[in-house]
C-alpha cells in the first residue's frame, strides 16, 4: 500500500521555492525603478508626475517578459531581447536551484515509489512558475498599463517553461523525462554539442551579413546620426539601443539571409531576394533594410548551408561523435535548433514606436523553419560526406592517427592489409563489445 509523503518536504520545497522567485523580485524590481527613473529624469522638462516611474518600472518588467505594453501614445511589444536574455538566465538559475535543492532532500526517489519524487518535484516548479508569473502579471496590467495578448501570453508562457525546463534538464539530465530517455543518453549528449556549435556559428554568420551591410551602404549608415541635433549623443545612444536589442538584430539577420525577411512596418518586406523602400527610423541597422541590393545577394542562404556543413564536418573527434549517433543526433539537434529559433523569432517582432517600428520584425513561424531548414541541409550534407569518406577512403584523415595509436607494433603490417576499411564510427564501439 502507498502512504502520501509527509508534509514536511512539500512545505520544505514550497518555502524554497517561494526564496528564490523573492530573490529574482529583489532585482528585477528595483532595477526596473532605476531605469524608469532615469528616463523620468530626462524626461523632467515634460512636467512629468511622479506615478509615471513605477508605471514605467512595471512596463518594463512586463515588455522584457514579452507582454504588450501602452504608454505615451504608443505600442510597445518589442522586447529588448538582451534584457530579456538576461532575464532568462535569471530565471533558468533560480530553476536550476529549486530543482537541485529538490532533488537532494527528496527521500521519495525509489524504483518502488517513483510517483512521489514527480509529485515533489512538481509541487516545486509550480510554486516556482505561479510565483512568479501571478505578481508580474497583477503589476504588469494593473500598474504598468500592460496588455495580455495571445502572442504575448504565448511568449511568457515560452519564457518561463523555456528557463524552467533548462535548469531541470542541467540538474537531472534526460534520463528523467518519460519518452527522452529511449533516444539515449549518447545521442543527446552529442546533439546538445552540435547544438552550441550551431549557435555560435549562425551568430558569427548574422554578425558578418551585419558587417558586410555595413560596409557596402557605409554612407547611409554614417549619415544617420547626422539629423539629430547632437549627432555624437545621438550616434552613442544608438548604439546602445541596438545593442539591447542584440539578439533580435542577429536573428533577423539570419531571417534576411534565409530569404524570408523582415517586415517594415506592414509597409513591405525587406530580404536577400527582395528589397524595399519603406520609410524606417534614423537607426543604422534599419536603413540597411532598405534600398536596392547586389544581385549576387540572393546567394545569401548559401552562408547558412556552409554553417550547418563546417559544424558538422570540423574537427575529426566531432565528426565521428555525429557519425555515431548517425541520424537520431543529428535529428535531435536540428529539432532543438529550430524550438530555439521558434523562441527567437516570437521575441524578435512587435511594436517599439512610430514608422518602421510600428510592427517589425521577421515572422515568427516562417522565419525559424526557412533558417532551421537552410541549415539542416548543411548538416544533412555534412554527415554523408563522413559517412562516405569512411566507406571510399581506407587512409582517410579521418582514420590514419587513431589507426596507428591502436594498433600495437606487431599488428601494424596486418592491419594494412585488410580489405575492409575501417568505419569512421568505430571508436566509439568498446573493446569488450562483438564487432
Amino acid at each position: 500500500m502507498h502512504t502520501s509523503p509527509h508534509p514536511q518536504p512539500y512545505r520544505r520545497t514550497i518555502f524554497t521555492a517561494l526564496m528564490e522567485v523573492v530573490k529574482i523580485d529583489l532585482i528585477v524590481v528595483p532595477a526596473g525603478f532605476v531605469v524608469s527613473t532615469v528616463f523620468w529624469i530626462i524626461g523632467l522638462g515634460s512636467q512629468l508626475p511622479y506615478s509615471a516611474i513605477p508605471e514605467w518600472a512595471f512596463a518594463l518588467w512586463a515588455t522584457v517578459s514579452g507582454l504588450s505594453v501602452s504608454t505615451l501614445g504608443f505600442d510597445f511589444s518589442l522586447a529588448p531581447s538582451l534584457v530579456t536574455l538576461g532575464l532568462w538566465f535569471l530565471v533558468a538559475a533560480a530553476a536550476k536551484r529549486v530543482v537541485d535543492s529538490t532533488a537532494a532532500a527528496s527521500q521519495t526517489e525509489s524504483e518502488d515509489d517513483p510517483s512521489g519524487w514527480w509529485a515533489l518535484m512538481g509541487t516545486a516548479v509550480g510554486t516556482f512558475v505561479v510565483a512568479y508569473a501571478c505578481p508580474l502579471l497583477a503589476l504588469a496590467i494593473l500598474v504598468g498599463q500592460a496588455t495580455v495578448t495571445p502572442g504575448g501570453f504565448l511568449r511568457i508562457v515560452l519564457f518561463l517553461t523555456s528557463a524552467v525546463a533548462w535548469g531541470f534538464v542541467r540538474v537531472r539530465g534526460i534520463g528523467d523525462i518519460p519518452g527522452l530517455s529511449m533516444l539515449g543518453i549518447d545521442a543527446w549528449s552529442v546533439a546538445s554539442r552540435l547544438l552550441r556549435r550551431l549557435l555560435w556559428a549562425a551568430v558569427a554568420a548574422a554578425a558578418i551579413v551585419i558587417v558586410v551591410g555595413i560596409v557596402l551602404r557605409w554612407n547611409d549608415v554614417a549619415d544617420t546620426a547626422q539629423v539629430y541635433s547632437s549627432p555624437v549623443a545621438a550616434g552613442i545612444g544608438l548604439i546602445i539601443v541596438q545593442v539591447l536589442f542584440a539578439p533580435s538584430v542577429f536573428y533577423s539577420a539570419l531571417s534576411w539571409t534565409a530569404g524570408t525577411g523582415v517586415s517594415i512596418g506592414g509597409a513591405g518586406t525587406s530580404s536577400a531576394f527582395r528589397s524595399t523602400s519603406a520609410p524606417v527610423p534614423d537607426v543604422h541597422v534599419l536603413r540597411l533594410l532598405t534600398g536596392d541590393y547586389p544581385a549576387w545577394t540572393a546567394a545569401a542562404p548559401a552562408l547558412l548551408v556552409l554553417v550547418g556543413l563546417l559544424c558538422v564536418i570540423l574537427g575529426r573527434v566531432r565528426a565521428r561523435e555525429i557519425a555515431a549517433q548517425s541520424w537520431t543526433g543529428l535529428g535531435i539537434a536540428i529539432g532543438l535548433l529550430f524550438v530555439t529559433f521558434e523562441i527567437l523569432a516570437l521575441f524578435a517582432g512587435g511594436a517599439l514606436g512610430p514608422l518602421g517600428l510600428s510592427g517589425f520584425g521577421p515572422s515568427a513561424l516562417t522565419s525559424a523553419l526557412a533558417i532551421t531548414g537552410w541549415i539542416g541541409m548543411g548538416t544533412v550534407a555534412g554527415l554523408l560526406l563522413i559517412r562516405l569518406s569512411g566507406l571510399h577512403t581506407v587512409y582517410s584523415d579521418f582514420a590514419d592517427d587513431d589507426e596507428e595509436e591502436e594498433l600495437g607494433e606487431g599488428d601494424t603490417a596486418d592491419a594494412f592489409d585488410k580489405d575492409v576499411p575501417e568505419p569512421v564510427a568505430d571508436d566509439f564501439v568498446d573493446e569488450d563489445e562483438l564487432r
